[in-house]
């Protein structure tokens, strides 16, 4: 595929270099003729200096042969205006994806729609970061959660607590207990650091994280039989009155809950009060004993947004030290999310760039690859096949297949039925598989899941 990207920063090199992998052609155009330089010398593709909005630079990038646009730069206005370019001098042949930051400002009237600027798909990452932190606030005793398949099917991700009733049980000792663990699967579980792809006669011990995979329905009895704290979420703490923690607060307000806004900005404090008038704004910073004191942080769900990495990881280690229940940071280098991951007093890490950067690529996928999307603390990820042809697995008990170390099947979608798989069971057509897969298996799981039948 002719992709060309606009934009050469963070989002826009880590897109490009994943493409690149994937072995399609790629074009990146970058404004800065420094970084254009630099970038040239970076990634295995054609980087071109200029902008996504003049005809001549579009011209020399080859856009009338661009099978896929996407705009990544950090103005809207560039990224909405070049997809209308686009889509015009490729001959409608490009399909556009524009990144907006400020979705609301330009689409939340229904008279106007992003497909009469030429722009098929839009990534609203902050939109992406409030959805996803949304949904852990909703179910707090979980410290991970990826929906799938219209949510029928998900992961969670779970503390085992000092008094778990599953503490220093083998699975198999869990699952003979009670039946409904049959129904879930348990795909991987981090230990001091380590991840471990579980087997029968592994041991679940305190303090490790596991995670599971199943039906919504049968994962949320499993939780609230088995991990639930009986804790009351008391307030939802958000430090840092960035856009992200201004829309947040918003939607946590709206949904009933306690909400507190501590930001360091004396001006912006003074607008957000404005702003809001069932929200408490607190001047001050994250890393204040002094402001922490002050604010009742027993049994709070707090939320890290600051511009700032050092600043998102101290505040939540400190709001735990004060009596948080939950601590969650936003991390803009993602090279180190594993790294902080493995604080114990940060319970979730995320990054705003990596949600849109699974949203991108999952609009990239062309055959059977449906979705792939990325877990970054366990270096990870899940990938969604649809089984259209024949395949070398297809109709063998999964028993009988010798599947790569670090590759697991977490669920089979047939029909309207998920179907949790064990060693009888088997990959139909037709068949949606949602797998789990950890780096050295990515590769191995493409083959297994394209290659011819063997006559």
């Amino acid at each position: 595929m002719n992709i060309l990207i606009i934009g050469g920063g963070e989002l826009g090199i880590m897109i490009a270099g994943h493409l690149i992998n994937e072995n399609h052609s790629v074009t990146l155009l970058e404004k800065s003729e420094e970084l254009a330089s630099k970038l040239a010398e970076q990634l295995d593709g054609l980087i071109l200096p200029g902008s996504g909005v003049d005809v001549n630079v579009l011209l020399k990038a080859n856009v009338e042969k661009t099978d896929l646009f996407i705009a990544l730069t950090n103005d809207d206005n560039v990224n909405i205006l070049s997809c209308c370019m686009v889509k015009r001098l490729s001959h409608y042949r490009a399909q556009t994806i524009a990144k907006t930051e400020n979705f609301f400002r330009y689409f939340s009237n229904p008279l106007i729609h992003h497909a009469d600027f030429g722009i098929d798909n839009i990534i609203a990452p902050k939109q992406l970061s409030i959805s996803k932190l949304s949904r852990l606030i909703a179910e707090p005793d979980t410290v991970e959660n990826i929906n799938f398949h219209d949510n029928d099917i998900k992961i969670v991700g779970i503390d085992i607590r000092e008094n778990s009733s599953i503490s220093g049980k083998s699975i198999k000792e869990i699952a003979f207990s009670d039946k409904t663990w049959s129904k879930i699967r348990l795909i991987a579980i981090t230990e001091n650091g380590s991840i471990i792809i579980p087997k029968g006669d592994c041991v679940i011990k305190k303090g490790s994280r596991v995670f599971l995979a199943g039906n919504s329905e049968t994962l949320k009895d499993i939780t609230d039989r088995y991990f639930t704290s009986g804790i009351k979420i008391k307030n939802i703490i958000i430090i840092g009155g960035s856009k992200v923690g201004r829309e947040l607060a918003k939607v946590q307000a709206k949904a009933g809950n306690k909400v507190i806004i501590i930001e360091e900005n004396e001006k912006l404090c003074k607008n957000i009060s404005d702003e809001f008038d069932n929200i408490l704004v607190v001047h001050g910073t994250g890393t204040n004993r002094s402001v922490l004191s002050e604010i009742d942080m027993k049994n709070s769900y707090v939320i890290c947004v600051t511009d700032k990495d050092e600043q998102n990881i101290i505040s939540a280690v400190m709001a735990k030290k004060n009596g948080a229940f939950k601590a969650v940071a936003n991390i803009r280098n993602i090279a180190i999310t594993p790294i902080i991951s493995g604080i114990s007093d940060i319970d979730y890490v995320f990054s705003t760039e990596s949600l849109a950067l699974a949203e991108i690529l999952n609009y990239c996928r062309k055959g059977d690859i449906l979705s792939v999307y990325p877990i970054p603390e366990l270096k990870a990820q899940t990938m969604k096949i649809k089984i259209t042809g024949e395949i070398d697995i297809i109709d063998t008990p999964l028993k009988n297949i010798k599947f790569p170390e670090g590759m697991m099947i977490g669920a089979i979608i047939r029909g309207e039925k998920v179907i949790i798989p064990h060693g009888n069971d088997d990959v139909r057509f037709n068949d949606l598989v949602i797998l789990f897969l950890l780096p050295s298996c990515v590769e191995k799981a493409k083959k297994m899941f394209s290659q011819s039948k063997s006559k």
